[in-house]
């Protein structure tokens, strides 16, 4: 009896061990399934303090103007030079950059859903507003280059028949331009004029351009029709 009982101590030792040792890999286990959650929601607050959420105000800025943003994204030409003057994000359409228009996209998507037509309404727009914007550049260029060419002249009569001709060519080209894109040119040509006239004695012709009604006035600053 004193023998058997002997024999079986070790036995019992090893079962207690082995019992001990799978209560400890319960424990683990259960530990590292709670640690996860929490490991995962912590992320997920990291996530969202990187991230802030936008602002009410910062969505109110949409559209923040008085373009027909739907008609001119649905324009099958080309947006007239003279809609640049309409607003959108708190800027004539003419102000726009590119900047503005990647900030505009992202607050369309973070506030209206970046799968929607309003994501794609709106970059039809930008399309349409940026090339209308190109077009106005290159008319800005010429309007440039001729303002340059009439602070070159040194006065007569083909100065004189030259203006005639940029006067004409700006009337021509009246929808490829905002009014207060022309106006500095036209000013240019009429004050030119003028200072040739007084230079010289050459007789005054009758200006290519109409007067205003009942004013007698050069018609500097009428917009465009």
């Amino acid at each position: 009896m004193t023998i058997g009982m002997a024999a079986m101590r070790p036995l019992a030792v090893a079962l207690i061990g082995l019992v001990l040792g799978l209560v400890g890999l319960v424990l683990a286990a259960e530990a590292l399934a709670q640690a996860q959650p929490q490991g995962q929601q912590q992320g997920q607050g990291k996530q969202a303090r990187e991230q802030p959420a936008v602002a009410p105000a910062q969505c109110a800025r949409l559209p923040g103007g008085n373009a027909p943003v739907q008609r001119i994204a649905r324009l099958s030409g080309q947006l007239s030079i003279n809609s640049l003057r309409f607003t959108y994000f708190d800027k004539p359409l003419a102000d726009l950059t590119s900047a503005d228009f990647d900030e505009i996209e992202a607050l369309t998507a973070t506030c209206q859903g970046s799968a929607g037509e309003a994501i794609k309404e709106i970059r039809a727009f930008r399309s349409k507003v940026e090339e209308a914007n190109a077009a106005r550049g290159k008319t800005l260029n010429w309007i440039e280059k001729s303002r340059i060419e009439i602070g070159r002249m040194k006065g007569g009569a083909a100065d004189l028949e030259r203006l005639q001709e940029l006067w004409v060519e700006m009337l021509s080209r009246t929808e490829e331009m905002l009014p207060t894109d022309r106006s500095p040119l036209a000013r240019d040509i009429v004050l030119k004029q003028e200072a040739i006239y007084k230079a010289t004695e050459l007789p005054r012709q009758s200006p290519v351009w109409p007067p205003e009604p009942n004013t007698g006035q050069s018609n500097t600053d009428q917009p465009s029709r």
